[in-house]
Order: C-alpha cells, then sequence, then structure tokens
C-alpha cells in the first residue's frame, strides 16, 4: 500500500477512502452506483465491512427488537442480516470496484470473515475500532502479513499500543477515530493524530470520521494526516443509521478540492524572491 498512498498524496494530498460500510442497504446493485458515482472525485479505495452474523452476534442480541424507522428487520440479527451482502455480491463489488479504479479494502468483525477476505484476494485489511480490543482476532489478521489500517475509537493508549505490537511486522496505518455517529466537532480530537505522529512512526497517520461537516478533514490534513476515511452514502436522507453521519459526492469532492488547494500553497521551506514576483518588483520597486 506504500507505493499507492505515496501516489496518492502526490496527486491528491491524501489517500481517500469512502467507507460504504452498510449504506448500501443490502443492495449489490445500489453498492455499484455508489462506486460509479465516486469515479472521478479523487478517491483512492472503497472500503466496506464483512461479518458472520451468525457468530457474531450474541444470542441476546439477535433475539432484541430492533423496532424503529431505520430497521431493516424485526430483530436485531434480521436487521443485520438484510444489511448484509452475500459472499458472491461481496465478491462482485470488490472485483466492480478494482475495475473502477479503485483500492478495495475491507474490515471484519471474526475469522470466518477474515478467511474469507483472505481466500478472495483481499490485499489491505481494516481493523474497526470495534475489535481493537479483540487481541487474538488481531494476531489472526498479523499472521496475513497483509498492510494493516487501524482504526481508534472506543480506545485508549494501552488498547492501541497492545495493537501496534500485535502488528509490529506489518506494514500499518494509525487512524484517530471517536466512535459516535454522527460525532459533535468537540468530540473528534483531531489533536490525536499529532500526538500519533509523535509517538508512533508507522507507516502513516490519518482520520477516520464520522462527523457532518468537512472542516475537521481539512485541519486534519494540514495536521499531517496522510489518509482520509469517511463513510459515504449517495443521499443522506435514505433509511439507516449511517447515512446522516455519511458524506455525499459533493461532501468528498471539497475535501479532495481543499486538500489538494492547500498542498500545492504549501510551497517550500525557503523563503525566496519567486519568478512570478518579477514583474511587481519592476512595477513597484
Amino acid at each position: 500500500m506504500k507505493a499507492k498512498l505515496k501516489q496518492a498524496k502526490s496527486k491528491h494530498g491524501v489517500y481517500f477512502i469512502a467507507e460504504l460500510g452498510q449504506n448500501h442497504n443490502g443492495s449489490l446493485e445500489t453498492a455499484c452506483k455508489m462506486v460509479d458515482s465516486l469515479i472521478g472525485t479523487g478517491v483512492s479505495a472503497i472500503k466496506t465491512a464483512k461479518r458472520d452474523i451468525d457468530i457474531c452476534l450474541s444470542e441476546e442480541k439477535k433475539q432484541t427488537i430492533y423496532d424503529n424507522p431505520n430497521s431493516f428487520g424485526r430483530t436485531y440479527y434480521e436487521h443485520r442480516k438484510a444489511l448484509e451482502l452475500s459472499k458472491d455480491d461481496f465478491i462482485k463489488l470488490k472485483r466492480y470496484s478494482e475495475n473502477s479504479g479503485f483500492d478495495f479494502i475491507s474490515s471484519f468483525t471474526d475469522l470466518n470473515s477474515l478467511d474469507f477476505l483472505c481466500d478472495i484476494g483481499i490485499k489491505t485489511l481494516k481493523i474497526a475500532s470495534q475489535r481493537i480490543q479483540d487481541v487474538s482476532l488481531l494476531k489472526a489478521a498479523a499472521r496475513t502479513n497483509k498492510p494493516i489500517i487501524i482504526s481508534t475509537g472506543m480506545s485508549e493508549i494501552p488498547d492501541i499500543e497492545t495493537a501496534l505490537n500485535v502488528f509490529k511486522n506489518n506494514e500499518k496505518y494509525l487512524l484517530q477515530c471517536t466512535s459516535a455517529y454522527p460525532c459533535k466537532e468537540e468530540d473528534i480530537n483531531l489533536n490525536v493524530i499529532k500526538y500519533y505522529k509523535d509517538y508512533y512512526p508507522v507507516d502513516g497517520h490519518g482520520l477516520s470520521g464520522h462527523h457532518p461537516g468537512i472542516a475537521p478533514d481539512i485541519a486534519a490534513y494540514v495536521m499531517g494526516a496522510d489518509i482520509i476515511e469517511r463513510h459515504y452514502t449517495l443521499s443522506r436522507a435514505m433509511k439507516g443509521t449511517d447515512h446522516p453521519a455519511s458524506l455525499e459526492r459533493r461532501g468528498v469532492e471539497l475535501i479532495l478540492k481543499y486538500i489538494s488547494e492547500i498542498s500545492k500553497a504549501f510551497g517550500n521551506y525557503k523563503k525566496q524572491i519567486l519568478e512570478c514576483e518579477k514583474p511587481a518588483i519592476k512595477k513597484l520597486r
């Protein structure tokens, strides 16, 4: 992933990951439309998640009645099942994303899902915030020798250092994250990115955000983020719990536009007379 990160930073300022999550609402057709809508934006990677719903939910959670306007089933099990792409559809989405010019990244909640991702040739794995304390799952992921992106929501420094130690021999990337949907600006805590950069010299740092606006993403880039990950949706008005905390295409475009402009404006550390100033010297001095 290092080469692709370097290429994306050179061209767009950051490696931008569009997290589809379950915003496809269980539809491969919708997921492919989401991929289509991101062509030409400067997005580097499409990301989603793989879960084995039968084993990653407790029996109590499976039977919980899930009666609300965003429910896709009577129980939480039925709801999660409805949102999960089948293995065949997941493979088709991976192929469709890659054929459209994007990297394809996935997180996972369990060993079955990790094995499936490895079987279908996923090149980069994502550790979701919810799994950062699952050391046995982290060790299984480390054994794949694949690049690892680590989200750090719902965690403290000992959790992060344990995870980094597990992945000490893997190429790895560390993202600040706050697991609130949507996340208020005062809870994003961008300064953690600076802390990570100072104390954890991994292969890249960044922000995984669930906030409604775009200003924090621009600030994260200025603070040294190499990676920006944002949830993405065709419409924030769609049924589902994650859509309000997601970006539509215009939001993605604006983040990458402003980051590109700022990247050019940074210039270098030399203070000197520039070629563009010479006409002014002649006229004004």
